[in-house]
């Protein structure tokens, strides 16, 4: 993987298989003729990776003089290269019945069948049988994580999985074990990888060109060529990674991130295993009291106890479109109901301090993207549990401090960053004690207070000369926020803020103080622990009015449960991280009554306040 372009260096000219082309100075081989439109042959090459050479299938003959892999070696002015002789092709056939005698490839039976870069490649070389005895060890599958099964007999040892969880995912869960014939692929230091550091984004699964990983929730589901494809916008947190959902015959075969696009196709664990493995029961028709009734029944039961009510709570799901948020907090508004959002408080809050901060000349605090945190030198983390709520985010966080950036991880619980950390700070007292104190040591030059060792730490670290200041969602005091948006003023530092909120567009919610007479839950398709506030809100109102996609814990308690549609049956647009409009493209067709949402909330915008 090169970064050069033709815009910042010199071009310069060669030819491939006597056809000429126009490369920039510092690229591979293999990088002008994929531009060229020039198949030279690979198995371990990737968009996203940088280029080892260990597959040999990319190896071509330069000028008649040198044999070199076109992957790790750079164009010249009026080299002569060729990839396609017969001579190199015997050398591909053999490594290739080399490969299959040592591994287990029997296609018929791999989950990879048809969708196989190895298979392929056997295809290309015009082999159909292999001339040696298979001496493969017949290795016990790996099945001890949920989402992926690691078969090491169907591997390569291209080495794509090992540079993809080092370099995309920056976790360094997966390595090559043993030397030699017995080189093979280990989680941390051999340990199975459902007990391992793995963190289930499934990077590796995308980059296998073989079976040796695949996840059981696609397996036999359906070969690529089969499946169509649609790009959307994943709305289980704020960074909005594009993801590439694949469907045949009316379900969801796999989804897997852009190659080459902007998250380095990738994805984690909630977005490309999480959406799929969702086995609750879904909810068609409506039910009053547990029993089924037709819609208008339940949209006219639902207006007459709204219109009825004292006193209303709303919760919307944050994964929802804009335009359904919009038009909830409309309806909601007009019945004088208390609205609540996740997130959006705490978005307020920050908006009121970066303006007054801007007035004082403060006016570039908030990080143009997620992915400054990447060019950062110094990071201060406050709340690392973004490992879990942002995991793309906090990939970032790993790779540059692997890159050399000082890090350091301040927390209020488990420090899920210290393996990456310079300075792991888990404080006794609450986070906003520790952000309060880490600015008021800058603002004084020092700090004698019980947390001083964050204040020293957070002031060494943004003192370089890039730094970010990264808050977690559990950072939601306002005090804490001052602090922390006060701490990166003064040390001309950029923030990256990560809320609770996947969509962030701007809403009016002022959130909910007390019980209500009535609730309405736009739960959508959340589930676990993002229906605990719902669930709080519910249990204090006398009717409960639940609008979801799947059966659950909060449907439970309700007295009228209203469909919703699923994540891929959307479409509209939600705010990322960056402030940055996203697409929400709809996958496939609703199942249920109603096509989108929106259409169940129109009726309560007619309901009289």
């Amino acid at each position: 993987m090169s970064n050069a372009t033709n815009a910042d260096v010199d071009s310069v000219t060669l030819t491939i298989d006597g056809q000429e082309v126009q490369a920039a100075a510092g690229e591979t081989i293999l990088e002008a003729a994929d531009r060229a439109g020039i198949d030279i042959p690979t198995l371990c090459a990737h968009a996203d990776l940088a280029n080892v050479g260990a597959c040999r299938m990319c190896l071509v003959d330069i000028d008649d003089e040198r044999r070199e892999t076109a992957c790790t070696t750079a164009v010249d002015e009026g080299m002569a290269v060729d990839f396609d002789t017969e001579d190199l092709w015997e050398k591909r056939r053999s490594i290739l019945e080399l490969q299959f005698t040592e591994e287990n490839h029997y296609c018929m039976y791999c989950e990879m069948e048809g969708d196989c870069e190895l298979e392929d490649m056997f295809n290309r070389a015009g082999l159909d049988k292999d001339r040696f005895p298979l001496e493969y060890k017949d290795i016990e599958p790996d099945t001890s994580n949920e989402y992926i099964t690691m078969d090491l007999d169907r591997c390569i040892s291209c080495g794509r999985c090992v540079r993809t969880c080092e370099e995309v995912v920056g976790n360094d869960t997966l390595n090559f074990g043993n030397r030699g014939k017995d080189t093979t692929i280990i989680a941390d230091s051999g340990v199975p990888l459902g007990e391992s550091s793995c963190t289930s984004c499934g990077g590796c699964v995308q980059a296998c060109p073989t079976g040796s990983l695949y996840s059981p929730l696609s397996a036999y589901k359906g070969r690529e060529r089969n499946c169509e494809v649609e790009t959307t916008t994943c709305s289980e947190c704020s960074v909005g990674c594009e993801m590439e959902v694949y469907t045949n015959s009316g379900r969801i075969v796999k989804i897997e991130g852009v190659k080459g696009g902007a998250d380095g196709s990738q994805l984690c664990e909630m977005g490309r295993f999480e959406l799929l493995d969702d086995r609750r029961d879904r909810i068609t028709e409506p039910e009053i009291d547990g029993e089924t009734v037709d819609l208008d029944t339940a949209i006219e039961t639902v207006s007459a106890e709204l219109a009825d009510a004292n006193s209303t709570n709303a919760v919307a799901s944050d994964r929802l479109p804009t335009e359904t948020l919009d038009a909830f907090a409309d309806a909601m508004d007009g019945l004088d109901a208390a609205l609540e959002i996740p997130g959006a408080a705490r978005r307020a809050t920050e908006a009121t301090i970066r303006e007054e901060l801007a007035a004082d000349g403060h006016e570039d605090l908030p990080a143009d993207s997620v992915e400054d945190i990447l060019d950062a030198e110094g990071i201060v983390v406050y709340d690392t549990s973004i490992v879990d709520t942002h995991p793309v985010a906090a990939s970032y966080v790993r790779r540059a401090a692997t890159d050399g950036a000082e890090l350091v991880t301040v927390d209020g619980d488990e420090d899920r960053l210290k393996r990456f950390s310079d300075e792991s700070l888990t404080v006794g007292s609450p986070l906003a004690q520790a952000t309060a104190e880490a600015a008021g040591a800058v603002a004084d030059g020092g700090s004698a207070s019980p947390v001083a060792g964050v204040a020293e730490a957070a002031t060494r670290t943004l003192d370089a000369e890039d730094s970010v200041v990264v808050l977690g969602p559990e950072i939601e005091d306002t005090e804490a926020l001052v602090d922390a948006y006060g701490l990166a003023a003064m040390t001309e530092s950029e923030v990256v803020s990560l809320d609770r909120g996947a969509n962030r567009a701007d809403f009016t919610a002022d959130g909910i103080d007390e019980a209500s007479e009535v609730a309405y839950l736009l739960a959508a398709d959340d589930r676990g622990e993002d229906l605990d506030r719902a669930i709080e809100v519910a249990r204090g109102a006398d009717t409960v009015i639940v609008q979801a996609t799947r059966e659950s814990a909060l449907t439970q308690i309700a007295d009228v449960v209203l469909p919703a549609v699923d994540w891929f049956e959307r479409e509209g647009t939600i705010v990322d991280a960056d402030n940055e409009e996203r697409a929400v493209e709809q996958v496939l067709d609703p199942r249920g009554e109603i096509d989108d949402d929106r259409e169940i909330i129109a009726e309560l915008q007619e309901v009289p306040a």
